[in-house]
């Protein structure tokens, strides 16, 4: 195969026209053989599996003579994936982190917490305790996030009585 072998990051585009990112290389358990392992770039996210050798397979221009593509899926040299972008669709800690980071006074820090309470875990409570000079001494993360929001409550009241 003269074609070179998808790495983990890159953008390929379908003959179809849809962009996919190579999350990474496989091997089949049945087969044994090589198979990439990529999702979409747009749209809702889905994960696929391809043959190595299907997905840099020549496309059948008898089949699909309107394509402008000469091979199923083509490198995109041009784009390189968005972290930020990643970090935003699969919903990360760091993009909570970083909203938290944005927002301008204790109510809504209060606000976001409560309305993100499920996602949070100890990376974020420890980064927003950072973010605060908040030191926390609490054990568990449902102890550290009743700790974050009471030091947030008290610090509101103090910073409105202060008005």
């Amino acid at each position: 195969m003269d074609r070179r072998i998808p790495k983990k990051g890159d953008i390929y585009r379908h003959f179809k026209g849809k962009k996919y990112k190579i999350l990474d290389l496989a091997v089949c358990t049945e087969t044994g053989e090589d198979m990439v392992v990529f999702e979409t770039v747009d749209g809702p996210r889905r994960v696929y599996a391809s043959f190595l050798e299907t997905f840099l397979s020549p496309l059948d221009a008898a089949r699909h003579p309107h394509s402008e593509q000469k091979y199923r899926f083509e490198l995109c040299r041009e784009e390189k994936s968005d972290p930020r972008a990643d970090l935003k669709r699969h919903g990360s800690t760091t993009t909570l982190i970083l909203e938290f980071l944005e927002l301008d006074d204790n109510d809504q820090k209060i606000r976001f917490l409560q309305r993100h309470q499920a996602q949070i875990d100890a990376r974020f409570l420890t980064a927003a305790a950072e973010s605060l000079d908040f030191t926390e001494n609490a054990e568990t993360t449902e102890e550290r996030y009743a700790a974050l929001i009471r030091f947030l409550k008290t610090k509101a009241r103090y910073e409105s009585a202060r008005r």
